[in-house]
């Protein structure tokens, strides 16, 4: 227990397969088609220039130790520059690809997180009392980014396993033995694969739930610092964090441990195969030139194996975080727009809540039909105690939740019956709790209606009694007020939040304990 105990609490991910995360990234590559395309041309470059290279070397190093040999002198010159040449081709293809990685990798990257966003929008209160906001906070910023980092992993291993396939070619032609050797050691590599797969899967997903984790924990110390000082808990909130913070520690432990294990079992594996190569080699007799090749090509086929062998850990970890980015991409709000919501322009009648049934969730059930008839023109005070459904009755007005039963009218139309934004657009609320945002005074008022002028704002703030608090200030409308309101007294943020909601001219005005923190003559002038 303590204030950090729904830092540690995550719902369960859904989990998709293999097939489906890699439709879903190459779905999302879609709009980089030229980068992509660019990128296999210099694949292809690539491939031609590291099965050609070899050959060149293998056919001088074999005329150079033929003493029958008649090829004339220059021809070895020039098949040697050309194997030089050919390895300067195959490097400024694999930069140019990496300058074509690197120059859509940011964009999607920038593209992913806008969606991303967009899509946290469109969620209801819901989503985000289920969700702790820290834990939403590292999915948009490190999820997107490690995932993103993991796209330019892909593009690299996928072109250069092309080159592998090609080479492996060239090998069977050559020898069939060796070539055997070579392919034999895929299987072990692709076993000790599989087996790390669920280890490394598990791990990355621990891993970014416990940076997570560390976010939400950051976020409620920070936001609940009075609280904390006041009862004197600073130095309890301290040891708490001290063990979200070793959870973390541990996850990056085991995950850096296991990237360890894995490589240099890696180099044992290629070492060993590199000798069991040159051991039959040099036991069937086969010429210089062509173990020389051999040589080449298997370091240009086991360079990407090893790749994607070596960051296997890495991609386990960015496929885990795209697992938590689709999470939040698949999920529907509960809320929702139907296809032909119309427009809400104004409201001229009554709202109507007929036989409401609601609870957030089944075992606590707030409302069972209830019923509530609020004329127009009426000032309705709802009173009760705590936990009786007030707020409740507020946050299904302004649909921010379902209700499982009944419903709501205005104007004698279902409030499903008109579009999101139109309808909310009808309702000013001043809550208790104000939320300010890091900006000026002005920018805070004008939220939401950017054709109003300053003559507007000094109008709501003269009704508010907020004017004179505001002259006094050095920079006046343009004063900054800091993150959340914070350089402006609890009384003085619900006078702007006042005044914001009277700007926009609602026709229905909502006070939840909006003058809980005013003077009882500014709250009388305001009435």
């Amino acid at each position: 227990m303590g204030l950090f105990r729904s830092a540690m609490r995550e719902k369960t991910e859904r989990t998709y397969s293999d097939r489906e995360l890699f439709k879903r990234f190459i779905k999302r590559l879609s709009p980089f088609r030229k980068n992509i395309i660019l990128i296999a041309l210099f694949i292809i470059v690539q491939a031609i220039a590291a099965v050609a290279a070899p050959q060149l070397i293998r056919f001088v190093t074999d005329e150079l130790g033929n003493e029958a040999s008649t090829t004339p002198w220059y021809i070895l010159v020039i098949s040697a520059v050309g194997f030089l040449l050919l390895y300067l081709l195959n490097w400024v293809a694999f930069s140019m690809q990496q300058v074509q990685s690197g120059k859509y990798v940011p964009f999607f990257l920038e593209n992913l997180r806008l969606d991303l966003f967009k899509k946290l929008q469109e969620q209801d209160m819901t989503y985000f009392d289920e969700h702790m906001s820290g834990k939403i906070n590292s999915i948009v910023v490190n999820d997107t980014l490690d995932f993103s980092s993991t796209a330019i992993l892909i593009s690299n291993t996928v072109g250069s396993m092309v080159i592998s396939f090609c080479t492996l070619g060239i090998l069977f032609y050559f020898n069939w033995v060796l070539a055997l050797i070579v392919l034999g050691g895929i299987p072990v590599l692709f076993l000790l694969m599989v087996a790390l797969r669920g280890l490394a899967k598990r791990l990355s997903k621990s891993y970014r739930e416990a940076i997570g984790s560390v976010n939400s924990a950051m976020v409620e110390a920070i936001e609940g610092i009075n609280v904390s000082k006041s009862f004197g808990q600073e130095h309890n909130i301290a040891n708490q964090f001290e063990n979200i913070n070793q959870n973390y520690f541990r996850s990056w432990m085991q995950l850096t441990a296991t990237t360890h294990f894995w490589r240099p079992l890696l180099n044992t594996i290629t070492s060993s195969i590199l000798c069991l190569v040159l051991y039959f080699g040099l036991d069937i007799g086969i010429s210089a030139g062509i173990m020389i090749m051999f040589l080449l090509y298997i370091d240009t086929f086991f360079r990407p194996v090893m790749q994607l062998a070596r960051f296997f850990p890495e991609l386990s970890a960015g496929m885990a975080a795209f697992e938590r980015i689709l999470a939040i991409f698949d999920s529907k709000p509960k809320v929702q727009q139907k296809p032909d919501a119309k427009p809400l322009k104004e409201i001229t009648g009554n709202i109507q809540f007929k036989n409401i049934n609601f609870w957030y969730d089944q075992d606590n059930v707030v409302f069972e039909n209830l019923n509530l008839t609020i004329n127009k023109g009426e000032k309705l005070a709802i009173v009760g105690h705590t936990g009786s459904g007030k707020t409740s009755i507020v946050s299904l007005l302004s649909r921010y939740y379902e209700y499982q039963g009944g419903d709501i009218l205005i104007d004698g139309q279902s409030i499903r019956n008109y579009t999101l934004d139109s309808y909310r657009k009808q309702f000013g609320k001043v809550e208790q709790d104000v939320y300010l945002f890091h900006g000026s005074i002005k920018e805070n008022i004008k939220y939401g209606r950017e054709n109003v002028t300053d003559e507007d704002i000094w109008r709501v703030l003269d009704i508010v009694q907020a004017s004179d608090f505001i002259h006094r200030l050095p920079d006046g409308l343009d004063t900054l007020i800091g993150e959340r309101g914070r350089d402006l007294s609890v009384g003085q943020r619900q006078l702007l939040s006042f005044a914001r909601a009277i700007l926009i001219n609602p026709d229905i005005l909502i006070l939840d304990e909006a003058t809980s923190s005013v003077d009882a003559f500014t709250e009388a002038m305001i009435q």
